[in-house]
């Protein structure tokens, strides 16, 4: 008994791959945001949430950039906390605005030497 139930149970598995292989194999497109540090000061403890993920980098020097691709779920925004890395203080943001689909973006985070963001959205395009 313990058998059939095995192979039925490989059966079934194998039967859904084979009728959602597409589905399974196919790539879905995702969003890119990029950190761009251009205050002067090192950064630590960047961290970037959107649509319930939190996406983290323990240090960012100085005019150095960060990737991150993701997707969502539903329409979001941004919201970026850091710690500076030479000086005492938290920065923080939100902002931007996230949409879930079908158009990706890539959007672009430029954070400023008074802890200001200049955020940016462009459309990714279909490669």
């Amino acid at each position: 008994m313990k058998k059939l139930l095995f192979w039925a149970l490989v059966l079934f598995a194998a039967w859904y791959a084979w009728k959602h292989y597409p589905e399974i194999t196919r790539q879905q497109p995702r969003h890119e945001a990029v950190v761009q540090n251009r205050s002067g000061h090192p950064i630590e403890r960047l961290r970037l949430s959107v649509d319930g993920q939190t996406f983290v980098r323990d240090t960012l020097k100085a005019g150095d950039d960060t990737k991150f691709s993701f997707r969502v779920s539903k329409d979001g925004t941004f919201d970026v906390v850091w710690d500076w890395g030479d000086r005492l203080g938290e920065g923080h943001w939100n902002g931007g605005r996230v949409p879930s689909g079908p158009i990706v973006q890539r959007h672009v985070l430029v954070i400023s030497g008074d802890g200001g963001v200049v955020y940016n959205a462009e459309d990714k395009t279909a490669k």
